[in-house]
């Protein structure tokens, strides 16, 4: 990759204030995969005082294209740079392509990307089995999102292998118990395993990003983490026309326990 190209790329960003890397700050490039043919990759920006100001992941637009349209979901789990891992709620993150979504049906099942920003490691991510049905205290899910287990419902039909569960936002209920109609372009999901909070997940459709349009999404905040990190307040996508990728970045770090 041409760094001082991605360089350039990184710095086109709502959250920024002017494009260019000041001698305060430094970008640390993470480890980076080929997904549908093209190279994705992690990175952060670290301020002077080490914190991380900004971590992200950028995917080319061949990625978004070049997606199989038949056969299993195309899975690529990505560091982020060490810095990240240990600083941050962030550890990794799984881009995962659905050629034909998934459940619910008439909401869901449109092409579309799944980005698990998780806190957890790749092998513990793995590892998830679903024979843990321990839940999140209701007190504990993010304010605006649903529990992950609807009334009613047994906690092992709607665990997902390697993933756990997921919390949809209040704003995709038309009604207690009764999801939006129409296809959604994107959403904000919360995940959640063994009682804990565990990763972000942007859901993003393929035709909202060969728009090559900005977007933000609303980022959850955990009502009792478990323990003491740095943690994103803000996602944005942003399209870089001189890379023709998206930069999708988590921002605005805040102190939870």
């Amino acid at each position: 990759m041409n760094t001082k190209l991605f360089l350039s790329g990184v710095c086109i960003s709502v959250a920024l204030v002017s494009c260019g890397l000041t001698i305060s700050e430094n970008l640390v490039v993470g480890e980076s995969q080929t997904v549908n043919g093209a190279s994705v990759r992690s990175w952060a920006r670290i301020a002077a005082n080490g914190e991380i100001t900004q971590a992200g992941l950028t995917v080319p637009m061949a990625t978004i294209q070049n997606g199989p349209t038949s056969g299993s979901p195309v899975v690529a789990q990505i560091n982020f740079p060490s810095d990240v891992q240990q600083t941050t709620f962030l550890q990794h993150v799984s881009l995962d392509w659905n050629p034909h979504g998934h459940t619910p049906v008439g909401r869901y099942n449109t092409p579309h990307f799944d980005l698990h920003f998780h806190g957890i490691s790749k092998a513990e991510a793995n590892s998830i089995d679903c024979k843990n049905m321990n839940q999140i205290n209701p007190a504990d899910v993010p304010q605006g999102w649903a529990p992950p287990v609807p009334p009613g419902v047994p906690p092992q039909a709607v665990c997902v292998p390697t993933m756990g569960f997921h919390s949809l936002p209040l704003s995709e209920f038309s009604a207690p118990g009764q999801i939006q109609p129409g296809l959604f372009d994107k959403v904000m999901i919360a995940g959640s395993y063994g009682g804990k909070l565990i990763f972000l997940e942007p859901m993003v459709t393929q035709q909202l990003l060969l728009n090559r349009q900005n977007f933000s999404l609303p980022v959850l905040m955990p009502r009792n983490l478990g323990r003491t990190t740095r943690y994103p307040t803000t996602f944005n996508a942003v399209y870089d026309p001189g890379l023709n990728a998206y930069q999708f970045i988590l921002g605005d770090f805040q102190t939870v326990q």
